[in-house]
């Protein structure tokens, strides 16, 4: 018993310790948003800053309310209509039996290998041809295109857990696939569908290098206007440091807000009747 006992606390321990490890980082960067810059240098350091200090914040609010509006608009949009073509996508690959099926699924996770970047040129040709050049519209294009075989994929492995005789029963009653697909496969597989939409959210939320390509000035997001506190002359820490807590609080609140669907996703399938 005494064996089990500690066997538990140094177990406990140990995963404190490796929590803190992976915590450490952004308690720092936490910490670092309410310093000033000399308090950011200072021997020996300031460990617990003084949270009254909000000046960071609000220099980094005041001067980023377009990029951090830019990029609201274009995640929303961009997870909205990731989430309308691949839901339905997704449901026709595990429930329609056609020929190719399988080969059309593995053709459309070939196309997320590869690297959005090297996509690149040629999209700025397109997007140059049609005068899209730094608009939200071209980085809502983008990003869809980008996120809907992820989430495709993603999300038939979630609607591929509903039991197949549901389905039939319901066919045998007259219901549509239509009526199938809102009526069952969506409520049943929300825990999942929560799961793509915080996933396809993220990467558009935190994407730099697509978004600094094709804008210029009016449409640029606030990962970019982060990337821009670094400079040649110098680099204000503590401005870095709030611009990154900012950043950090959307993709927090929806899983916070969609914690329990995440939850139900989890254990979706894991006990057979």
């Amino acid at each position: 018993m005494k064996a089990s006992i500690r066997k538990k606390a140094i177990l406990l321990i140990i995963a404190t310790f490796i929590t803190l490890i992976f915590l450490a980082p952004n308690l720092w960067m936490l910490f670092g948003s309410f310093k000033s810059q000399n308090a950011m240098f200072a021997l020996p350091p300031v460990w617990i800053p003084d949270f009254s200090y909000i000046k960071n914040f609000t220099i980094m609010l005041s001067e980023s309310y377009t990029y951090l509006l830019n990029s609201i608009i274009v995640t929303i949009c961009s997870t909205i209509v990731s989430l309308i073509f691949s839901l339905p996508t997704a449901f026709g690959l595990t429930f329609f039996k056609f020929k190719g099926r399988f080969f059309l699924a593995d053709w459309i996770l070939s196309t997320r290998m590869l690297p959005p970047v090297a996509a690149a040129v040629p999209l700025f040709i397109l997007f140059k041809y049609l005068n899209l050049l730094d608009s939200l519209f071209a980085l809502v294009i983008v990003y869809t295109a980008f996120n809907i075989p992820f989430a495709v994929w993603v999300s038939a492995s979630f609607f591929k857990k509903i039991p197949y005789d549901l389905i039939e029963a319901s066919r045998i009653e007259g219901a549509s696939w239509f009526h199938i697909f809102l009526k069952i496969a969506i409520p049943l597989s929300k825990g999942g569908i929560a799961t793509v939409a915080i996933f396809v959210f993220i990467f558009s939320w935190n994407e730099l290098l697509i978004a600094l390509f094709f804008t210029v000035s009016e449409s640029r997001t606030f990962p970019i206007f982060i990337s821009a506190q670094v400079s040649q002359a110098q680099i204000i820490w503590g401005n870095v440091a709030a611009a990154t807590v900012i950043q950090s609080i959307p993709p927090i609140l929806l899983t916070i807000f969609l914690q329990k669907n995440i939850v139900s996703g989890l254990t979706l399938g894991a006990v057979k009747n």
